[in-house]
């Protein structure tokens, strides 16, 4: 599935690109659900807490959390998570044991410009301790599949696995939606993956509305397999519990949920 180059390549670059993995069969059931699902947030006002909101104001939105939600959930989105060209690849990267994190849609805004400031995920500053940043080096695969062309993902190759450069934390502290020193535009055609780390140093730009749907999904290496369970279920996605969606999983994606149900 991946060759030793390309592992090697995501552990030292933060990234690798994977060409033409998704089909035009892949690409238009994918469309056709996120239309359904951008048509109940936008016209029918579902999920509202669910959604990210440019600025914070409730007008304009370029992302949908939680999408496995029963209110939009699409069975065509929660297949493509158990894509070979998905789950083959997290776990040539990370491994076999793995537990479900986060299905996201990233969407082009409609009436503002998008471009967020510079981070990490979970360190909106992007000061994260070198310990910190080696923890979290081999424990997770994050994805952005484009279903259009995209041209929207701005990233620091190799920042992952290092801590701030002064002139880094200069851009981030007094302008963090400039230009930033050795950045570089992921470029995605339609069917494109990029799997990334997510403490990579990174920023989302599309100023020009340029039309946009991706797969924004994350996931986790398990703990091992002695490690005793939380004892209590999470309470993050309580709708991911409901036992008619376990067994509706495919049998791929199992593992994963029962896992997230497992350790949280």
């Amino acid at each position: 599935m991946l060759t030793r180059s390309e592992i090697d390549a995501f552990f030292e670059n933060g990234y690798i690109i994977r060409k033409s993995a998704l089909s035009p069969t892949d690409i238009q059931a994918s469309r056709s659900a996120i239309d359904r699902i951008l048509h109940k947030c936008r016209v029918e006002g579902l999920h509202a807490d669910h959604l990210r909101y440019i600025d914070g104001e409730r007008d304009d939105i370029w992302g949908v959390n939680n999408i496995f939600h029963p209110s939009i959930r699409e069975q065509a989105l929660v297949n493509a998570l158990a894509h070979r060209q998905i789950l083959d690849v997290i776990k040539a990267l990370i491994g076999e044991r793995l537990r479900y994190y986060l299905c996201t849609l990233l969407v082009s805004s409609e009436q503002k410009p998008y471009h967020i400031n510079w981070h990490r995920d979970f360190a909106p500053d992007g000061e994260v301790p070198l310990e910190t940043l080696m923890g979290r080096f081999r424990n997770h695969v994050q994805l952005n599949g484009a279903l259009y062309d995209d041209e929207t993902l701005y990233i620091v190759p190799g920042s992952h696995r290092r801590e701030l450069t002064d002139a880094e934390r200069t851009v981030i502290q007094q302008t963090p939606k400039a230009a930033m020193p050795n950045q570089l535009v992921v470029k995605l055609k339609a069917g494109d993956i990029v799997f990334y780390n997510s403490s990579i140093l990174h920023k989302g730009y599309n100023i020009d509305g340029s039309k946009r749907q991706t797969l924004h999904y994350a996931v986790l290496t398990a703990p091992p397999e002695n490690e005793p369970p939380n004892p209590e279920s999470p309470t993050s996605q309580e709708w991911l519990n409901e036992s008619a969606f376990l067994e509706s999983l495919p049998d791929r994606l199992k593992p994963l949920f029962d896992n997230w149900l497992k350790y949280g």
